[in-house]
């Protein structure tokens, strides 16, 4: 699904992701969690405030956090998947790239939100030329 930033995309996915495998990317305040659709478990993803190496824009992110999510989404074998939000990152290889890469080869309903910027570039990294958009 596509849209723009604050349309509403992640509100929506929480509201189908029941039963569903993967991640939610939670935006409160000045940071932005990894939530984990089935256990309900947390963790901080992005800040405002230096406290990972690594930075996109204005946002430091935890490397540690997006491995996790990778290993998780790799070991993934049917069902539906959701991923929230692949975009700048995921289109240099970071991110959740390597989890995304794994789930598309795999017999499941995959289902991730894209801003509208970002559509054409992830679209063609991620040869998803026959996806849906909407």
């Amino acid at each position: 699904m596509a849209g723009g930033k604050g349309e509403g995309k992640t509100s929506f996915l929480i509201s189908i992701s029941s039963g569903s495998y993967g991640f939610l990317s939670i935006h409160r305040g000045s940071c932005y969690y990894l939530h984990e659709i089935q256990s309900g478990e947390e963790r901080l993803l992005m800040t405002s405030s230096p406290s990972f190496p690594d930075m996109i824009g204005r946002w430091y992110y935890d490397e540690s956090a997006f491995a996790y999510a990778n290993g998780c989404l790799s070991r993934v074998e049917e069902g539906t998947v959701i991923i929230d939000e692949i975009g700048r990152l995921e289109a240099d290889g970071k991110g959740f790239a390597p989890g995304l890469r794994a789930v598309i080869c795999k017999d499941v309903d995959l289902i991730i939100s894209v801003r509208d910027e970002f559509v054409p570039i992830i679209v063609s990294s991620f040869a998803l030329a026959e996806a849906v958009v909407e």
